[in-house]
Parts: structure tokens; sequence; C-alpha cells
């Protein structure tokens, strides 16, 4: 969820801006409002952590107050993270069903991955998850 981030960062245990490097930010928000996700993305700018990005997936939003629909006054998910984004050019994949929506698709974190928001897919280019020789022999042992 987009306020763990922002509020980790401002404690001891905030990421160094540099691991933001290249990376592909995603985050969800459940619940709260619409103005929160707007002042958490604000923050996330001020920082620097939003130019120092490659790009961004965001979650299905799931009861959020003030969120508003194509068409009506209060403004949608796209248009708060395209607002805060300002002239930043990076793609953005929205709507994504992962963490508290949809089927609650893992997302790794430190993972190579490859964004392209015009064809709408997040490809991971390394595995999320690697067997050590000591976990084999381990395994291998308790099997025998």
């Amino acid at each position: 969820m987009i306020n763990r981030i922002v509020l980790a960062q401002a404690t001891p245990y905030a990421l160094p801006l540099e691991r933001f490097d290249g990376a592909v930010l995603f985050w969800e928000e459940t619940g709260g409002q619409a103005a929160y996700v707007w002042s958490y993305l604000q923050v996330l700018r001020h920082c620097g952590v939003l130019d120092r990005i490659a790009g961004m997936v965001v979650g299905v939003p799931h009861e959020i107050d003030g969120l508003g629909t194509p068409g009506d006054e209060s403004p949608t998910l796209r248009e708060i993270v395209l607002d805060v984004l300002g002239d930043r050019d990076i793609p953005v994949l929205g709507n994504v069903e992962f963490g508290h929506a949809g089927p609650n698709l893992p997302m790794p974190v430190g993972v190579r991955a490859q964004l392209d928001a015009g064809q709408r897919t997040l490809s991971l280019l390394e595995p999320a998850v690697a067997v050590s020789q000591a976990d084999f022999s381990s395994a291998a042992r308790s099997e025998g």
C-alpha cells in the first residue's frame, strides 16, 4: 500500500534514494481518501523518488472515497497519478490486479522487470526466487 512506502521513507529504515534508480514502483491503495493518495504521491515526488523510477504499476483501487469515474467532477486515479507525474515521461500500467485486489498476485521486490504500458505487460526478467546449492543439498538429504 502506498502509505506504507511513504511512511517508511520518514523513518531510519527508509530506503536510500539510489535504490529507486531505474526501478518499477508498484503500489496500491485500499480504503482511505483520494486526497491521501494524491498527498502520498506528492511526498514521493518531493523526496525525489519519482525522478528516479523507470516505471510505475498501480493496483486496482479499492474503497477509496472521493475517487471519480470518467465524466464526473471528482478526479479518477488515472488523473491523480498523471497530475503528480507532471511531465515525467515514464510508463504507467494501471488497474493491475495484485495485492489486495483480484487474484492477489505477488510482486517480487528487487527483481529486474520490463514494463510495457502500451502492450499492458509487466515481465520478470529473472527468477523471483533462487535455490542455493546448500538448500538443494539439504532437501536431498531430507528426502533420502
